[in-house]
Formats: C-alpha cells, structure tokens, sequence
C-alpha cells in the first residue's frame, strides 16, 4: 500500500516537474518574441546577442527540469533499459547545455555558468 502511494506521488511528481520544465521554456520563448519584436520596430542598434542568451538559459532551466521529471520516471519502474534511455537523455542534455553555456559565454563574457555568475536581466526584459 505505501509502495503504491509512493508510485501515484511520483508519477504526480513527473508531470508537474514535466509541466514546469515546458512552462520555463515556453515562457521564455514568448518573453522573447515580445522582447525582439519591441525592439525590432525602434530605430537603432539592434543588438539580440543579450536577448539570445536569456533565451538560451530560458532553454537550459527547462532542460534541467525535463532531466529531473527522467530521474523521476526512472524512479517508478528502474529497467536496464529505462535507466540506459536515461543515461543516454542525460548525456544529451548534458552536452546540450555545456554548448549553450559556451555560446553564452562567446556572446557576452561573465555572463552564465562557466564563470560561476550570473548577470541580472537587461531592464529593458524587467520592464515588459
């Protein structure tokens, strides 16, 4: 009886973290859009390299969800094969996120991971 309670937690756990993990990418994406088109339309510089590294770590939080709703699901039912599928997700993302932090890094220096900082968002991102 506990292990089964257990389990409905868990596979609540993984759509909620699932959930969160899409919610953070897709809110990203739309903070975005809004913030590119906005500055689109203003006469000068346009410089997107600030806003494509928000994005990207818009990306790489969701990722880190999806990644702990695996561990999760891998949690409820441990099969050689579910655990060699997770190893290989892992492995993915893992190199998908180092890449995305080394562009963010190209981008703009200090900012992300790599240096062990993080700068705050532009203010023209806190005003929208």
């Amino acid at each position: 009886m506990e292990s089964e309670l257990l389990r409905v937690l868990l596979e609540y756990g993984v759509a909620i973290v699932e959930a969160f993990g899409a919610f953070t990418i897709l809110t990203g994406a739309f903070r975005s859009i809004w913030v590119y088109l906005r500055r689109f339309w203003k006469p000068g510089n346009h410089d997107f390299d600030r806003l494509r590294a928000e994005f990207g770590q818009s990306l790489v939080m969701g990722l880190e969800f999806q990644v702990a709703a695996d561990i999760l699901k891998t949690a409820i039912s441990p099969t050689w094969n579910d655990i060699l599928l997770l190893a290989a997700t892992i492995l993915l993302r893992t190199v998908l996120n180092y890449l995305l932090e080394l562009e963010f890094h190209m981008l703009e220096p200090g900012f992300g991971f790599l240096n062990g900082n993080e700068k705050e968002t532009s203010e023209e991102a806190t005003q929208a």
